[in-house]
């Protein structure tokens, strides 16, 4: 590349907000390639084949501000006062009076006028031939937080929107939690994980409402799980939480399909499932050692669509009670809703063609977006059939706000902990919908640290940020309103993806990749909105290579962080005080990516990491078991130094379930000492259970999200150990 080209690219990647290199764990810089950079800027939508194409992709970047009036959107921060729009007037129009219009979303509209000469001009600049200049419009009041639409007319009738969105300062706290004393804690787990005496083989919300008021009555504040996102019905071997198809709809696999009210009604349902071969099929999965999606999905497919026909023929559009709410929750549900019904509907249909056309680009091209003809005949022609999975989330959303609503009745002051995913899969509904929107060439994923020594690649496709400003955020907005329902908080996974993304060039090794700056200010005053509008606690999962100052910018919106346990030491390897752990956090033993207590003393995913040829060099491998045998000191010289483990307690990693059980017992209560605002215990660590629900860098080697819990879930509650653990707790 000739260096008037280099220096083009170097200019264009930067105002696109690519980095120009990064630090990384270990402490070594990682510039980033032009081949990167290339990759990258192709992915957002630019030419960049040579210095002429590089030259008109700035030049357009760089116009595009001025070659409109108003900006698409603004994010202001309610603590700023009144808010300040930029215009951009091109000369011959300064003059003149322009009629403004505020419609504020609850209904209340102001009006004005302005005339941009009279307004401070901040920058001038000459655009495809004509000067424009910019002004600062102040509105002469402040609406409250909220989205908001401005209207700028000029007086040849033309005119231009732009959305302005006010922010809140912080995001909600729970009373519960507020204060200097506030703090509560809660049982994290995996829906799917649960085994409950009616469910099929498969954690289901009516198990999510059973654990909640047990949890309730253990004095638990918050029951924390996976995420719910909706995954691939027609593909049932596409199970993983984070790679879903479209993360503002829900998995309809967590339905009980026996709690449906059309279950009830329809005789055909009924006789399917009292006939001697589905029972046998349902016992079958029930008594898996693993869920067994491929198994449980179809099952539960053929009983849905039996309470479809019953509710099409007893309820839809008779006017009733059901008819309403249904009709109801599709108008709520809006253009977003359509899109992700007509994408199942049209997935399922091309599948049944071929197996190869489960991938959205490799369908006929008139079907291939949203907003095609194509589409919407098919719609038209299909009806029913995009009905039944607009039926399915109506369900699904139904059946989460009853698991919600035990919660809170059973006296949890949080109730439903949920997890929103980083990103979904390119060949998903949301990828379908929004494809104008995202980067398609590159995915998401991580750089190596010290649990992914070789970088993560998740196969997740990002948004471009320069195209989510265009569109007002309303993809995420949608996304943030949709995990905040019936909830009480929220994780948001990847937290860092405020501030930056790390990208991956399709087809290269996951430490190749570079990080892409985000709108940070904007994306943390729209999480604080969404927060505040749903009375929703958010908690940033910043755990691995965390940008400086974000943890504070964090904590200044009203964030909690997310602290391991495992991970909390100090300089020289020891295990940090209770009283020298975070306070505006939440706190926990590990998470789903790492082993429960048992199986991390004992060093499983170590184990498995070196059977599966994880390493990228087998002398790391001794490190690590190296570095967990000092990490099993460590936390032993800490729990016996608290005088909560006895001295004879055992160094080895070979540890008994009773063992186990004492262990985790010292440990949780040496966390209760800790003043973090929410802690959140899991069930397989306080009953000893040795198990890790997800490795790292696996898809098939490992059983990630099948593993079952042991026993069903009222009677892991009732152990005496678990009873022991929340009384010290609460």
């Amino acid at each position: 590349m000739s260096a008037p080209a280099q220096d083009l690219l170097d200019q264009l990647a930067a105002k696109a907000g690519i980095e120009e290199g990064w630090w990384d764990f270990f402490g070594h810089y990682r510039p980033v390639p032009p081949d990167t950079k290339r990759a990258f800027l192709e992915a957002m939508g630019f030419a960049v084949g040579n210095a002429a194409e590089l030259a008109d992709s700035l030049y357009d970047l760089e116009m595009r501000p001025w070659r409109r009036w108003l900006e698409p959107c603004r994010v202001w921060p309610e603590s700023k006062g009144a808010p300040v729009l930029e215009l951009a007037i091109p000369e011959g129009l300064e003059h003149q009076t322009f009629a403004w219009r505020l419609d504020e979303d609850w209904g209340a509209v102001h009006h004005g006028t302005l005339k941009p000469f009279d307004l401070p001009m901040t920058a001038e600049r000459e655009v495809d031939g004509v000067w424009s200049r910019r002004h600062d419009f102040r509105l002469p009041g402040s609406p409250m937080p909220g989205l908001h639409r401005l209207t700028l007319t000029a007086p040849d009738g033309r005119r231009q929107s732009a959305t302005l969105i006010v922010t809140p300062a912080k995001a909600w706290l729970p009373p519960a939690l507020a204060g200097d004393e506030g703090r509560a804690w809660g049982i994290a787990t995996q829906l799917y994980a649960l085994r409950g005496p009616d469910n099929w083989g498969l954690g289901d919300f009516s198990d999510l409402a059973g654990l909640g008021r047990q949890a309730a009555a253990l004095g638990a504040a918050a029951v924390g799980i996976n995420p719910l996102h909706a995954l691939f019905p027609q593909c049932p071997d596409r199970f993983s939480p984070y790679s879903p198809s479209a993360r503002a709809f829900l998995n309809i696999a967590y339905i009980d399909v026996e709690a449906v009210p059309d279950f009830a009604e329809s005789l055909a349902a009924r006789r399917l499932f009292a006939s001697p071969g589905f029972q046998a099929r349902i016992a079958a999965a029930q008594n898996a050692r693993l869920v067994e999606y491929d198994s449980v999905l179809p099952l539960k497919l053929s009983a849905l669509e039996l309470c479809w026909t019953a509710f099409q023929a007893g309820h839809l559009g008779s006017g009733d009670a059901r008819d309403a709410a249904f009709a109801a929750f599709r108008r709520a549900g809006g253009e977003g809703g359509e899109r992700f019904a007509r994408f199942q509907a049209l997935q399922e249909h091309f599948l049944r063609q071929d197996a190869a056309l489960g991938y959205w680009r490799h369908w006929p091209e008139p079907y291939r977006h949203p907003d095609s003809p194509a589409v919407a005949a098919f719609a038209a022609e299909k009806a029913e059939r995009v009905g039944f999975y607009w039926y399915l989330q109506w369900l699904a959303d139904d059946q989460l706000a009853q698991a919600q609503a035990a919660c809170r009745a059973a006296g949890m002051a949080v109730g439903l902990y949920r997890d929103l995913g980083v990103g979904i899969g390119d060949d998903g509904a949301e990828a379908w919908g929004n494809q104008d929107l995202l980067c398609l060439g590159v995915s998401v994923g991580a750089p190596p640290d010290p649990l992914n020594l070789a970088g993560q690649d998740w196969g997740l496709v990002p948004f471009n940020p320069l195209a989510l400003k265009e569109a007002a955020y309303a993809p995420l907005l949608a996304v943030l309103e949709a995990n905040m329902a019936h909830a009480g908080a929220m994780r948001l996974d990847h937290a860092m993806c405020l501030r930056r993304l790390y990208w991956v060039p399709r087809g290269a090794k996951a430490d190749q990749g570079a990080y892409v700056r985000m709108p940070a200010e904007d994306l943390f005053g729209l999480v604080a909105l969404v927060s505040q509008r749903r009375r929703c606690l958010v908690i940033g999962e910043d755990l691995g290579t965390v940008p400086d100052g974000f943890r504070e910018a964090m904590a200044a919106h009203g964030l909690l962080g997310y602290r391991l346990m495992v991970f909390e030491k100090t300089a020289d390897g020891a295990y940090k005080a209770p009283g020298d752990l975070a306070r505006e956090a939440l706190l926990a033993v590990g998470t789903h990516d790492l082993p429960s207590l048992a199986g991390w003393w004992a060093g499983i995913d170590l184990d498995a990491r070196e059977q599966l040829a994880l390493y990228p060099d087998p002398a790391m491998s001794q490190g690590e078991r190296r570095g967990r045998e000092a990490d099993r000191a460590a936390l032993r010289a800490a729990l016996v130094a608290a005088g909560l483990l006895a001295d004879t307690f055992p160094q080895g990693a070979a540890l008994s379930e009773a063992q186990a059980r004492v262990l985790a017992a010292a440990l949780y209560a040496y966390l209760r000492r800790a003043p973090a605002r929410l802690l959140m215990a899991q069930m397989e660590d306080v009953l000893g259970v040795s198990l890790q629900m997800n490795l790292p860098g696996t898809t098939t080697q490992h059983p990630n999200w099948r593993r079952r819990y042991p026993a069903e879930t009222a009677a892991m509650l009732a152990d005496p150990a678990m009873r022991a653990v929340a009384k010290r707790l609460g």
